[in-house]
């Protein structure tokens, strides 16, 4: 039975959209029927899909400022949003594409991502975005005092690796005993999951957000503990004014999320295999061939399919 919320007609559209992923394509009609009801049934969108993400954040700076500044601990009063695609210098320079970039009146520069799902090298992503973001700014003739500070904030739906337990962890360059080197460049890294349960009205402003972050689709009005301070966030997220446009961008957004989600048995093999080879060769001379032929062989041992220890070793079959 299809809600009431759509029309047959748009039913019809947004299964089109979803057949154009190969493996969502497969799903039963009655699969397909509750994945597309569970998003447009919701009151709000995720905020964790990168379109709805930069539609909230991306073009109201009303949005963004107050996130910046609970989450930095800065005084921001107003931005400029720029292109978050960046020029490549030359024809073979990776293309980068970022979620929001906006800098302020006296050129610092904000970067701000939000990743649902764990990305090989993500540090090294962020902190390439963010020497890109320094490297831009001078110009042939221009003093280094000119150069300003950039900002990456990422929120992420997963945990890192670390020897606390924070809810933000801001990286800058200092030396071994801990002095600065100075504040050209900040890394923060906001892991969603780390937030404690707690009654909402005993949240600080950062557990706030980290709640409207997280949970935003699973609201069915805005908190009233959470006063009007947040009352242009939630509005932006609300589904029902959307146009059919946004409509389709967002579903579009969400079945590339589910699909990406959406792993074969042979996925998970492969999956396991690379895990197992990392762990397997953790203090092993890097490099050695005897080395990945033991990891090979008790791969092997496991049931392991030969080509899938093929592409985790990097040796032949």
């Amino acid at each position: 039975m299809i809600n009431n919320s759509i029309t047959k007609e748009q039913y019809k559209l947004f299964e089109d959209i979803l057949n154009e992923f190969e493996k969502l394509r497969t799903l039963s009609p009655e699969e397909k029927e509750d994945l597309i009801i569970s998003i447009t049934s919701r009151t709000y969108i995720d905020l964790m899909c990168d379109w709805a993400f930069k539609h909230v954040f991306g073009h109201d700076q009303r949005n963004l400022i107050p996130l910046l500044n609970d989450i930095l601990s800065t005084d921001i009063a107003t931005i400029d949003y720029d292109s978050n695609e960046i020029d490549r210098w030359k024809g073979d320079d990776k293309n980068i594409i970022m979620d929001v970039l906006c800098h302020t009146k006296d050129g610092t520069r904000f970067i701000v991502e939000m990743q649902r799902a764990d990305k090989e090298h993500l540090r090294n992503r962020l902190f390439y975005y963010g020497a890109t973001m320094a490297s831009t700014q001078l110009k042939r003739g221009d003093n280094y005092g000119k150069l300003m500070p950039v900002y990456v904030v990422c929120f992420m739906n997963f945990c890192l690796r670390h020897d606390s337990d924070r809810l933000i962890y801001r990286y800058q360059i200092r030396d071994n005993d801990g002095e600065r080197y100075g504040s050209q460049l900040t890394i923060c890294l906001c892991e969603l999951p780390r937030l404690v349960c707690k009654p909402r009205c005993a949240m600080t402003p950062v557990e706030r957000w980290f709640d409207i972050l997280r949970n935003m689709t699973n609201f069915a009005k805005r908190p009233v503990e959470y006063g009007a301070r947040y009352e242009r966030v939630f509005e932006a997220s609300r589904q029902s004014p959307f146009s059919l446009e946004n409509k389709k961008q967002y579903l579009r957004s969400m079945f590339d999320y589910k699909e990406r989600s959406y792993l074969t048995d042979e996925d998970r093999a492969e999956i396991r295999a690379e895990a197992l080879a990392e762990g397997l060769a953790e203090g092993k001379a890097e490099g050695k061939a005897e080395g990945k032929a033991e990891v090979a062989k008790a791969l092997e041992k496991l049931g392991i399919d030969a080509d899938i220890i093929r592409k985790a070793t990097g040796l032949s079959v």
